[in-house]
């Protein structure tokens, strides 16, 4: 394991494995679904945001941007199919990709979940070396606990940036500037890490928002409805994915 600076990182998690699946000791709750796991995230967080939609009406200028936020980088399974979905587009914006993770999984860890999901590229050789020596806080870092990305549009002039904050949730959600689009609320069971759900980490969010602005999410927890309309959010129910029989979605 890892052993990080005091003051610049938490520890990583510690998983261990059911029928293939990494699930978290810390939350006793899987990153993702065996079955049918890119087909999951793809219909909560990026259909369930109409982010295809968006991206179209948004003016597809060299300069037009477009910015998500996420909470819950986990395996970075939801920026890989967002990823994937905007190398598709044909004259998509410029999309900066914000995401916080406090405990951030292994390497060895992603390296699994790159087998699991061969329909889409994901831990790639250089993209795993990047994020590792983020997390040994080499020298060419400078410490920070911020690993960052970028991937250039294949046919048109315009970038994908990912920036990960290896961080608490209202710690790093108060260091965020942007204003962002859309939300992808994607923390462990609100049941299992309630401290993601919480008023106070929603009125951040808030903030951090405009009129227009999006969420979706996988649960439909009725405290996590309630914390988001007490804080200006339209919120409603839709059905959710496979088995899940509801989840959440709205906006400002």
């Amino acid at each position: 394991m890892y052993r990080f600076p005091i003051g610049k990182f938490r520890p990583l998690t510690e998983v261990f494995f059911e029928n293939e699946v990494p699930i978290s000791e810390r939350f006793g709750d899987v990153y993702f679904s065996k079955q049918g796991g890119t087909e999951e995230s793809a219909y909560v967080f990026f259909e369930g945001n109409r982010i295809q939609k968006k991206w179209k009406e948004t003016n597809s200028t060299d300069n037009s941007s477009f910015t998500i936020g996420e909470l819950g980088f986990g395996t970075g399974l939801n920026y890989f199919i967002s990823l994937e979905n905007w190398k598709k587009e044909t004259c998509p914006p410029n999309v900066s990709f914000y995401s916080l993770e406090k405990f951030p999984l292994e390497s060895s860890t992603l390296k699994i979940m790159k087998n699991h999901f061969p329909e889409i590229p994901t831990w790639e050789i250089d993209l795993l070396d990047s994020y590792e020596k983020v997390l040994k806080n080499d020298k060419d870092t400078s410490g920070s606990n911020i690993w960052t990305w970028s991937v250039s549009h294949p046919s048109h002039k315009t970038r994908f940036d990912l920036h990960v904050y290896f961080s608490d949730v209202l710690a790093t959600l108060g260091d965020w500037k942007e204003t962002i689009d859309a939300w992808y609320l994607d923390g462990f069971s609100p049941a299992k890490n309630p401290e993601m759900w919480t008023a106070e980490v929603f009125q951040k969010i808030r903030n951090l928002s405009r009129e227009g602005t999006s969420f979706a999410t996988f649960t439909a927890a009725g405290f996590v409805r309630r914390n988001l309309e007490s804080v200006g959010f339209q919120v409603k129910k839709q059905t959710g994915f496979g088995r899940k029989r509801e989840m959440l979605v709205g906006g400002i």
